[in-house]
């Protein structure tokens, strides 16, 4: 989901395996939003290591303490940046570090929201979206109906589609803050250059996940879109129809958040934003 240009250097394998270890006994969301519950790893040893990891990529991080709003605000973002919790395996963790920025965002996967709504395969990108290897990994299918799959569809759009205001809101209470914290920086005195620079860095690292999360819902319309059509051709049902009309909503207010959201002019660099997205229905003539 990243569109960053700064994407040349690599974050040294072994100072991630580091952090992974951890991960063990957190893969299941038990805390607020979803998020895994707090503790020493979540609070403290991946924040670090994925601000130390994004400032040798060259992506913008700030050692700065965070603001409520900005906690809200990572808080609001993960909502969209994960992937379901049954997503095939070891997606989940890799978007996981991603989040944190010890790693670097994962490409966009069109087929993983399919894949994983219809029980596989579970491996990775390689395959990609294969009827044959689905039923040969899952023999028994682990849904009962198509009908079953539109609805979860229509459900993932819905329940997405609810929590972007909350985002929206807590985006632009940050932008603002983030408006007046640029100002403050030429009338504050005894400023030194590392403050400075701390301060412009956490300007621009709210405006990169600002822009993630629009290139989020952006990655995550194209992914509903390509489930919704690929029902549509395995087996027609009529709630392709009520499925349609939400994703096209969602799309026309994605589209409307990408034209009203506005960043700091010195952080359009590393925050590139998606094109505006215009609904469509699924199946278009001609």
């Amino acid at each position: 989901m990243l569109r960053a240009p700064l994407r040349q250097r690599r974050f040294p394998l072994s100072v991630a395996l580091i952090a992974i270890a951890p991960l063990a006994g957190c893969i299941h969301d038990t805390g607020d939003f979803g998020r895994p519950r707090s503790g020493f790893t979540q609070d403290v040893l991946l924040p670090f290591t994925g601000t130390v990891a994004a400032r040798y990529r060259g992506e913008p991080a700030s050692f700065y303490a965070l603001t409520e709003d900005e906690k809200v605000l990572r808080n609001r973002a993960w909502n969209f940046l994960m992937p379901e919790a049954n997503a095939p395996r070891g997606t989940w963790q890799e978007h996981h570090l991603a989040f944190h920025k010890v790693l670097e965002q994962r490409d966009p996967d069109i087929t993983l929201y399919h894949r994983t709504i219809m029980g596989g395969p579970q491996l990775g990108t390689r395959v990609g979206d294969s009827p044959v290897w689905r039923r040969t990994m899952d023999p028994e299918g682990s849904f009962r109906s198509l009908v079953s799959r539109y609805n979860r569809v229509k459900q993932s759009i819905e329940t997405d589609h609810a929590l972007m205001p909350h985002f929206k809101l807590v985006a632009a209470q940050v932008t603002q803050a983030d408006h007046t914290r640029a100002r403050a920086l030429g009338h504050v005195g005894n400023l030194t250059e590392e403050q400075r620079k701390e301060a412009l860095e956490r300007i621009c690292e709210n405006a990169m996940i600002i822009a993630r999360v629009n290139w989020a819902f952006y990655d995550k319309a194209a992914q509903y879109r390509y489930s919704l059509e690929h029902l549509l051709v395995e087996g027609p049902e009529r709630e392709a129809i009520p499925a349609e009309r939400t994703l096209m909503a969602f799309e026309q207010d994605i589209g409307g958040f990408t034209k009203g959201t506005v960043l700091p002019p010195q952080c359009l660099r590393q925050a590139e934003m998606p094109p505006v997205l215009s609904p469509r229905p699924l199946v278009r003539k001609g």
